[in-house]
């Protein structure tokens, strides 16, 4: 990036900077508390981290999640605190809301409206607590923000990509360690598909599918590298979910969206389901959090001329395979296979079919080496204490656990046959390990 244009950048780096602040006891008691109450966690990856961070202080990390969660930057951010590794987060500009107060607005609503009272004058916006907790703003749109004395900045394209690439400089120059979400999915859009057109979804997924990693965020941190000279690892993450939160709450997301609902109305419902969700004592399952070996990005051959022509090649080879690696540390639950084993329209299976179904699906996953390094598949919530996959009767028992209580059916036994009910969320669970089922592209 020439300097010029960074320095006119960095000056309006106050649009999206984080502001990194060590987190009280009392609050990350309360998030242990609350991730406690509602999941069983297991992280596989962690020690080797603060290892290799400990002997390699002076080179930058990113960390590049899947993200099936808006917990997923609550997930990430307490464990490293806890860990005593400082990590910044990438969020969507959506997220930070100014006028929406934690104190006055958020907690008070969704978890009692006795804090109103108990919190009295603290204040502190959406915004200003994600900035706080290592949060940085990534703008998706062109935008226009109100500025001091009623000035206007007018934010195009081109200026996102600029200011973006100028951060990404400034944190791989500053040696930070830092997570981007460059997940992606395609959606066809029109009735029926008759138009075909490919609509590319970023951030989070509403379908339980990524369809990728998107060169850009890539590019961008090779060029970070080169640019500062500073040496830049990247370690995959692999968020998994026996139930994704959100699970029940995407299509009303969806409906709210196409109702042309203000995008902060929506949040705030995501959020506040998000919120009820930590604080509800209802069985959730299983977390997985998975963090792959730090691989620095090898960036000698680009710094040359022709950089340009070879960049966005070299970004993608590496887009796709940290997409391939954080797909194989993908585990498998219960309901994975449980929801796999249905039709493409999850029709009605009758019991003896799915259980045979469930069979050939344990043989297959219990065979099969997936990806470019052809890695076993994690089947550590699959498998019993014998070291032998679980049977079909207790992988639908599992199942029926989560997915059949009296506070939600996404799938039942009606009489003989197996029928679900929420064929949306349904759906979500499938297409966790739907890489591991399909042909390889």
């Amino acid at each position: 990036m020439k300097r010029l244009l960074y320095e006119k950048m960095e000056s309006m780096f106050h649009l999206i900077d984080h502001d990194y602040e060590e987190t009280g006891a009392l609050e990350m008691l309360l998030y242990k508390l609350a991730r406690g109450n509602t999941f069983q966690m297991r992280v596989v990856g962690m020690d080797a981290m603060k290892e290799f961070r400990a002997e390699n202080p002076d080179c930058a990390i990113t960390f590049k999640p899947n993200h099936l969660s808006e917990a997923d930057f609550i997930l990430l951010s307490l464990l490293f605190r806890e860990n005593g590794l400082r990590l910044l987060i990438e969020g969507g500009a959506n997220l930070f809301i100014d006028h929406i107060d934690i104190f006055r607005d958020l907690l008070p609503k969704f978890v009692d409206r006795g804090l109103k009272d108990q919190l009295g004058d603290h204040r502190l916006s959406v915004a200003q607590y994600l900035q706080k907790r290592g949060a940085f703003k990534v703008f998706r749109n062109p935008v226009t923000i109100s500025q001091d004395q009623g000035h206007e900045l007018k934010l195009g394209r081109k200026e996102i990509l600029s200011l973006t690439r100028a951060y990404r400089y400034h944190l791989v120059k500053q040696k930070e360690m830092y997570a981007t979400f460059p997940g992606y999915s395609s959606v066809k859009s029109g009735f029926l598909d008759i138009l075909k057109k490919d609509e590319v979804k970023t951030g989070r997924s509403y379908t339980g599918k990524i369809d990728g990693f998107h060169h850009l965020p890539f590019q961008m941190d090779m060029e970070a590298s080169i640019e500062s000279g500073v040496d830049l690892y990247m370690a995959e993450v692999n968020i998994a979910y026996e139930q994704v939160m959100e699970d029940e709450n995407f299509s009303r997301l969806i409906r709210m969206r196409e109702a042309g609902v203000n995008p902060e109305e929506i949040y705030l419902q995501d959020m506040g389901y998000i919120i009820d969700q930590f604080i509800n004592d209802t069985k959730k399952g299983h977390l997985s959090i998975k963090i792959a070996e730090p691989k620095k990005i090898d960036v000698v051959n680009l710094k040359e001329s022709f950089l340009d022509r070879k960049m966005k090649s070299a970004a993608q080879r590496v887009a796709a395979e940290a997409y391939d690696r954080m797909l194989a540390m993908q585990p498998v639950f219960p309901a994975n296979i449980f929801f796999s084993a249905f039709d493409p329209l999850f029709n009605r299976l009758p019991v003896r079919v799915m259980k045979e179904k469930i069979d050939d699906l344990r043989d297959r996953l219990r065979q099969l080496r997936w990806g470019r390094e052809k890695r076993l598949v994690d089947l550590h919530y699959v498998t019993g204490y014998n070291d032998q996959l679980i049977t079909a009767e207790e992988i639908i028992n599992r199942t029926f656990d989560i997915f059949n209580t009296s506070e939600r059916r996404t799938a039942a036994l009606d009489g003989d046959t197996f029928v679900v009910y929420n064929k949306d969320v349904a759906q979500q669970y499938r297409n966790h390990v739907i890489h591991f089922f399909e042909p390889k592209k």
